[in-house]
């Protein structure tokens, strides 16, 4: 675009949309536009419409701006019957300009007089007063929270923090505690411009105490990190959730102090989620076999606890004994460790293979493993016995070598869901008839025609199958 602001208009017609500069253009003919203002590179004015009020209106270079009308774009037509009254305005002088002129006194008396306007005593406010006014927004965010709300405040008051000091600032994290939503990104803001006034570590820790959050933590490390005696010591102590620690132990690490990182660690193995963590760290740091003793160790205490999963994953992974995928098919039964076993037991395999079904509460993966094997009664018994919402699951494993079988269990399931009724149901049985068609479009055909004489004025049902 030309310079702004225009001076003609081929300066800006071509970047709004025909109608739109059309009633921008019949609007500044009609007189509406009430004031119209050059303040530096920005046009600000008062443009009349269908309410009441004028709505407020501001340009600026790239024709961006804002408009208090409810179009839901930028630029409107108000904007362009702004652009078009500036063009006719004469003299175009810039309000800054004008300012610059005035006279000291002239200038504090225009300031006085000005404060007597209660919003522009508000702005006023914020400019000579940022503490004080700040405060007072936090105390309003506080109370917009209590009503479920305070996004639009907080998002006010993060434009201000650059202009307020560490005491606002820590008012400011505090009452995002509260706050009804993720105030994630609020403190992310908060504590970089508390990093920028502050070196104590203590406020934000106290906060983080209170209620943890990555924002804090990170504040936290970085703090550590730049004097790690003015934090490491407030780190022990009462510590009933264990942040202290976890925050002491991230510390250690990026300070490059790892033994006495994994010392802590090692302290305070108690329960499952302490071993992860440890190992997960001894892995980061190469000691992989350090780490798969701890993880055996984490399964002589805690068993078959299913959190522990990560550890026996590592294990089977790592070094893959018979024992290692045993236990992990214990876990998390697979076709892929029912195939490694068998492939490394060889003639010990049945032996074990009773046990290791005994735990396979899945049907469709029963299935696999009864066509692997081809052990074709097992397979005869497991579907005659299936429970009928294992149907389409079943059904998809048993396409590729019994499609017979897998077309019965997909119009079974599909007869099912129709029966029961509801949209969703008809959506799902639609579905599986797409599936039961890839392997019979016959037998699905027929299937269609006798619901058709079942139901037919379930108009919601046919608009399913229809679609």
């Amino acid at each position: 675009m030309a310079p702004f602001p225009p001076e003609k208009e081929e300066d800006f017609a071509p970047f709004f949309p025909r109608e739109v500069l059309r009633r921008g253009l019949a609007y500044a003919k009609e007189g509406r536009v009430r004031r119209v203002f050059r303040v530096g590179e920005r046009l600000l004015g008062e443009v009349q419409g269908s309410e009441p009020e004028p709505y407020r209106v501001e340009v600026g270079p790239g024709l961006l701006g804002r408009c208090t009308c409810p179009y839901p774009g930028f630029p409107c037509k108000h904007a362009a019957a702004l652009l078009y009254a500036y063009l006719e305005a004469r003299p175009r002088e810039d309000l800054l300009m004008s300012l610059e002129r005035l006279p000291p006194e002239e200038a504090k008396a225009l300031l006085k007089a000005l404060a007597q306007v209660p919003e522009v005593a508000l702005w006023l406010g914020e400019v000579l007063l940022p503490e004080k006014s700040f405060l007072e927004g936090v105390r309003a965010l506080r109370q917009a929270f209590l009503l479920g709300g305070g996004e639009e405040e907080a998002k006010a008051l993060l434009l201000r923090l650059p202009r307020v000091g560490e005491k606002e600032v820590l008012a400011f994290l505090e009452a995002l505690l509260e706050a009804p939503f993720d105030p994630e990104p609020y403190l992310r803001a908060g504590v970089g411009r508390y990093l920028e006034l502050a070196q104590d570590p203590l406020p934000l820790l106290r906060l983080c105490l209170k209620a943890p959050s990555p924002a804090l933590e990170e504040a936290l490390l970085e703090l550590g990190k730049r004097d790690p005696e003015g934090l490491l010591p407030h780190l022990s102590g009462k510590d009933p959730w264990g942040l202290k620690r976890g925050l002491k132990e991230r510390l250690l690490l990026a300070l490059g102090r790892e033994e006495e990182a994994l010392g802590l660690m090692r302290e305070h193995l108690e329960g499952p989620e302490d071993y992860l963590a440890l190992v997960e760290r001894l892995l980061a740091l190469g000691r992989e076999e350090e780490a798969l003793r701890y993880a055996e160790e984490a399964l002589e205490w805690f068993g078959k606890d299913p959190r522990l999963f990560p550890l026996v994953d590592l294990l089977a992974r790592r070094r893959g004994r018979p024992e290692d995928l045993f236990l992990r098919f214990a876990f998390r039964p697979s076709l892929e460790d029912y195939a490694a076993l068998k492939a490394l037991l060889g003639r010990a395999f049945p032996e074990k293979r009773r046990e290791l079904l005994k735990g396979v509460r899945d049907p469709a993966l029963l299935a696999r493993i009864h066509l692997l094997e081809e052990d074709w009664g097992a397979l005869d018994r497991l579907l005659k016995g299936a429970p009928r919402v294992a149907y389409p699951a079943l059904a998809e494993v048993l396409e590729g070598r019994l499609p017979e079988e897998a077309l019965r269990l997909y119009l079974e399931a599909a007869r099912d869901l129709v029966e029961a009724g509801g949209r969703e149901r008809y959506r799902e049985a639609a579905k599986l008839l797409a599936k039961a068609r890839a392997l019979d479009p016959g037998r699905v055909a027929a299937f269609l025609k006798d619901l058709r004489t079942l139901y037919p004025r379930r108009r919601a049902l046919w608009e399913e199958l229809g679609s």
